[in-house]
């Protein structure tokens, strides 16, 4: 993405690990930086509040990763939602060219200035070996996103109750630290 800094909708930590160094945050105020901030905010708040429920049905922890319902089912592609709205606010809000309808390889091109696949995320009450995630860490290796590629896949999966056994969602595994 060949944008002049600074990149809207972007946070970094500064030097001193904080995010409030002599007040160069002040970036962030700017009336373009970024539209509407709060409805994402909001509706991380929200599934990750629906995340934490989930925990009270399936124990987070390794031997749960099999597990599948439609909870965690409709918490994929709700989350999957999510991230397509980050992108394309990022994109547009950095004024990206391409027109036409976006995808995952246009999104990709957040990694240049987000650098989404250096991030972990911890789950502190994760029992075993699969406590830390990174998400986007095959983007570092030119790889596409397993837990995406599953979501774009459950469009055709039968969700239909029936009698017979169906087949399972691809795995949406993150991949480990």
């Amino acid at each position: 993405m060949a944008v002049g800094s600074p990149y809207r909708r972007t946070v970094r930590q500064f030097l001193d690990g904080s995010y409030s160094e002599g007040g160069r945050w002040m970036y962030v105020t700017h009336p373009k930086y970024p539209q509407s901030p709060e409805h994402y905010i909001r509706a991380f708040l929200l599934l990750q509040q629906d995340l934490l429920r989930l925990f009270d049905f399936i124990e987070p922890d390794d031997a749960n990763l099999g597990s599948y319902s439609f909870r965690t089912h409709e918490l994929l592609l709700r989350s999957c939602v999510e991230v397509e709205a980050n992108c394309k606010a990022i994109l547009k809000e950095n004024e990206y060219p391409k027109g036409g309808n976006w995808d995952m390889r246009d999104y990709r091109k957040v990694e240049l200035s987000h650098r989404l696949s250096s991030y972990q995320v911890k789950i502190p009450i994760w029992h075993g070996q699969m406590s830390i995630r990174r998400p986007f860490q095959p983007w570092s290796l030119g790889g596409t996103l397993p837990w995406y590629t599953a979501y774009n896949d459950t469009s055709t999966i039968d969700t239909r109750p029936s009698r017979t056994p169906r087949s399972r969602p691809p795995s949406t595994r993150c991949p480990p630290s």
